[in-house]
């Protein structure tokens, strides 16, 4: 793996979303690379910073009532413009 893929793959690997074939090369890569290394240990601090910034407020129940309530209604209205095509 070269530095320019590395860097490609970095941010899902934060976020744990490569393959574990992506997994293994990124981290030989990481492990011959010390330019790579070091700029995927600033990014995992960096999600590490911003997930202990992120305020998270939980949405009232009418809201999601609201939600749910136009997501059937427009599902309902997919469904007859399916059938009447």
């Amino acid at each position: 793996m070269n530095c320019k893929t590395a860097r490609v793959l970095m941010s899902a690997a934060v976020d744990g979303e490569l393959t574990g074939k992506e997994e293994e090369g990124l981290r030989l890569h990481l492990a011959d690379c010390s330019d790579c290394r070091r700029e995927f240990e600033e990014a995992k601090k960096t999600k590490m910073i911003v997930k202990e910034k992120i305020v998270r407020f939980k949405a009232p129940q009418s809201l999601i009532d609201s939600i749910m309530d136009l997501s059937f209604t427009m599902d309902k209205k997919e469904k007859k413009t399916l059938i009447s095509e």
